[in-house]
C-alpha cells in the first residue's frame, strides 16, 4: 500500500474511501481473531477436561497465562459459556458421625489380645 496513495488504488478499483477503509478493517479484524479464538477455545477445553471440569475462568485463567497466553477473565468466561462449559461445585464436607449421644456403647470383649495358638480359634471361643 505504500507503493500508491489510497485516492489512485481507489479510483482505478471503483471504490469509496470509506468502503476500501471498512474492508481493510474487517480483513484486518476478521480472520486473526476467529483463528485465535478457536485456538483459545481449543486449549481451554483440554485445560477444562484436564481438571475434570472443575476449573473456572479463574484457575484456566492462571494455567492460560503460564503457557504465555494474553487474555482476560471475562473473555475466557465468555467462550467457556459460548463452549457450554460450567465448572462442577465441590460439595461441602457434612460431618455423619455423633460422637457425643447417649446411646449404649459395645464393650470390647477381644480386648486386643490377638495373640492365639490355632487360625480361627478366637472367633469359635466363648466371648461373651
Amino acid at each position: 500500500m505504500k507503493a500508491f496513495p489510497v485516492t489512485v488504488l481507489c479510483k482505478v478499483m471503483k471504490v469509496s474511501r470509506s468502503g476500501f477503509y471498512d474492508f481493510l478493517h474487517q480483513y484486518k479484524d476478521g480472520p486473526d481473531d476467529n483463528s485465535s479464538d478457536a485456538m483459545i477455545k481449543a486449549r481451554i477445553k483440554a485445560i477444562f477436561k484436564l481438571s475434570r471440569s472443575s476449573y473456572g475462568s479463574r484457575r484456566i485463567l492462571k494455567q492460560l497465562h503460564s503457557d504465555g497466553y494474553q487474555i482476560g477473565r471475562y473473555k475466557i468466561r465468555r467462550l467457556m459459556r459460548d463452549l457450554g462449559l460450567k465448572a462442577k461445585a465441590r460439595r461441602r464436607f457434612k460431618v455423619t458421625t455423633e460422637s457425643r449421644h447417649s446411646f449404649p456403647v459395645a464393650s470390647n470383649i477381644l480386648d486386643r489380645k490377638f495373640d492365639i495358638n490355632e487360625p480361627n480359634r478366637v472367633w469359635t471361643a466363648d466371648i461373651s
